[in-house]
């Protein structure tokens, strides 16, 4: 090759090679693949093309990118050390949930369940069946004990008020008549507005068809918490036993609660202390125009009719066609 040809070519390299560097540098973190970066560098002669293309495969050789088929990526190899050895391992958060303020009936992970600095808490729920009820008691008695921030996607002031005025057995202003918690109205992007060190009730969040991305949105809300928590809701099919989403869901909370008709199941406490509330089933009402908890109690599967409620034909006998009894009310169990 003739060595001004030669000169030419390596200076196109260079040109090309420094481009690649530079469009990288601004879009770490991203996946892309060859016509991607040669459309926003606006290369379409085959001839360049190759040269981004020698450039990604020197890049790939040493380790810089990775490439899986088609697609590149960034090797990040920056790590995060966890100083376990300082940590105070008593530190936990003494959450207050909610409970029936008329009868004192209380959930039996009440009291029992770990909830430390940076956790999440999932309550999936069908329809209309007690989630918004859960998040805003458990907002009326954290309130007066943690910066909490509600963030709701179908909450308008009237509504609000109207509910938080029915809440009566504690006020919702401070001695200056404000809020004691902050409001915000919110669709999408929750871990944009996540309050690091606040106690965020995210009620609920929608995913239309997108299941699938339950996980990684729980994920980017967990990694911008600090000394706070989060709480979200989730929608669930009544006929599943997760949340829309499935497992993905219940992987990185803390506490994972379904509610289907009148009753509360923990999916997964993943710490606890006294006893182990996992799978355990709780029956309650919800009463003063869906703001209050009653009658909480511990419940099982009927044993005679299988939790099917039906019993050769007819309606069970033991539970009155619910699937479910109290269990109090079972001979020698004596409940909790």
């Amino acid at each position: 090759m003739p060595e001004q040809e030669q000169k030419e070519k390596s200076s196109l390299y260079k040109a090309a090679s420094k481009a690649v560097d530079e469009w990288l540098e601004m879009h770490k973190g991203e996946t892309f693949d060859l016509d991607t970066i040669c459309r926003q560098l606006s290369i379409d002669e085959a001839e360049k093309r190759n040269l981004i293309t020698i450039k990604l495969s020197y890049l790939v050789k040493h380790n810089i990118l990775d490439k899986n088929n088609k697609i590149y990526r960034y090797i990040d190899t920056s790590v995060k050390d966890i100083n376990w050895l300082d940590a105070n391992e008593n530190e936990s958060l003494t959450i207050k949930w909610p409970y029936g303020v008329e009868d004192n009936s209380r959930f039996g992970f009440d009291g029992c369940s770990v909830v430390s600095p940076g956790d999440v808490i999932i309550i999936a729920g069908t329809s209309n069946m007690g989630k918004t009820t859960f998040c805003m008691n458990f907002l009326w008695e954290n309130m007066d004990t943690f910066p909490c921030t509600l963030m709701g996607n179908e909450y308008t002031p009237v509504k609000f008020k109207r509910r938080a005025m029915r809440m009566n057995w504690k006020s919702p202003t401070n001695g200056d008549g404000r809020p004691k918690f902050e409001l915000i109205e919110r669709h999408d992007n929750w871990k944009d507005i996540v309050r690091p060190d606040n106690i965020n009730i995210i009620d609920w969040i929608n995913l239309e068809d997108n299941f699938y991305r339950i996980g990684s949105i729980i994920e980017g809300i967990q990694s911008k918490l600090n000394k706070g928590i989060a709480l979200i809701s989730i929608q669930k099919d009544a006929n599943k036993q997760f949340g829309l989403g499935g497992g993905f869901s219940q992987h990185l909370a803390s506490l994972y609660l379904t509610v289907d008709y009148q009753r509360m199941t923990v999916m997964k406490a993943k710490e606890w202390f006294n006893h182990d509330p996992n799978n355990q089933i709780y029956g309650f009402e919800i009463v003063n125009y869906g703001t209050k908890f009653n009658r909480i109690r511990e419940i099982k599967k009927c044993k005679r009719c299988f939790g099917t409620g039906k019993k050769g034909g007819s309606e069970c006998d033991e539970c009155h066609g619910t699937g479910f009894v109290d269990v109090n009310d079972i001979p020698g169990y004596g409940g909790r």
